[in-house]
C-alpha cells in the first residue's frame, strides 16, 4: 500500500488518546495546575493545547507495545498481545474513545458529571500496513470483534506491524492499529482533553 505509506511518512499526524490509567506507571502526570484548569471547563471541548512541555513519549509507547504477556482485548487483539490505536484526526479519536469509555461508565452506573481526562499524543509513523479500509465488513462490525481479532492475530503472527481500517464510530474517519513498535518514529504529548459524562454519553 505505497500511497498510504507515503502519507504516513509525509503528513500522518497520528492522534491517540490515552486515559490516565493504562500508562500511569510509564508516563509522567501533567502539572496539577493544568489539570485543575481543564476540570474547571470540562464540559467545553477546546482543541487549543494548554501550555504543556513538549515531551517525547516514544520510549514509553515502545515499552508498552513490547511488554510481555497479555494486553486488553480490543477490535484487532484478543488480549494475547498489546495494541495501540490511533485516528487520522482529533475528531476521530474523540468519537472512538468517547464511545468506548461511555460504555464503561454506563456499565458501572457512573453518576452524571464524572470527568475523564485524556492525553492527545501525536505519533509520527512510517511503513506499509495491510489496508482493510475498503470492504471487509466483517472486520468493521460495531459490536462483534471475533473476526477482526482472528484477523489481527494472524497479522501479528506473520510479523505485520499493524493494520489500517475504517473508524466504526465516525463516518469517514480512518484508524491505525499498531501491534509492533518499529513503525513508531516519534510521539509527542500535544494537549490534554477533559470530557464530561452526562449519564448517557461522554462528550
Amino acid at each position: 500500500m505505497p500511497e498510504y505509506a507515503h502519507l504516513l511518512q509525509q503528513s500522518w499526524r497520528q492522534l491517540r488518546f490515552l486515559p490516565t490509567s493504562p500508562l500511569a506507571g510509564l508516563v509522567p502526570v501533567a502539572d496539577a495546575s493544568v489539570l485543575d484548569g481543564l476540570l474547571a471547563r470540562a464540559s467545553v471541548y477546546r482543541p487549543q493545547p494548554p501550555a504543556l512541555r513538549d515531551l517525547d513519549r516514544l520510549p514509553q509507547l515502545k515499552v508498552y507495545l513490547g511488554l510481555p504477556g497479555r494486553g486488553p482485548a480490543s477490535r484487532f487483539s484478543d488480549g494475547s498481545f498489546r495494541a495501540i490505536y490511533g485516528g487520522e484526526t482529533l475528531d476521530t479519536c474523540v468519537a472512538e474513545m468517547a464511545f468506548h469509555h461511555s460504555r464503561t461508565l454506563a456499565e458501572t452506573s457512573e453518576p452524571a458529571g464524572a470527568i475523564r481526562v485524556f492525553e492527545a499524543l501525536a505519533l509520527k509513523v512510517s511503513g506499509a500496513f495491510p489496508d482493510v479500509r475498503k470492504g471487509h465488513r466483517d472486520l468493521h462490525l460495531a459490536g462483534e470483534y471475533r473476526h477482526a481479532q482472528a484477523f489481527g492475530r494472524g497479522l501479528r503472527s506473520a510479523g505485520e506491524p499493524g493494520t489500517v481500517f475504517r473508524s466504526v464510530r465516525r463516518q469517514g474517519g480512518e484508524c491505525l492499529a499498531l501491534f509492533l513498535a518499529a513503525p513508531l518514529k516519534a510521539c509527542t504529548l500535544k494537549q490534554m482533553v477533559a470530557l464530561q459524562w452526562d449519564g448517557e454519553r461522554l462528550g
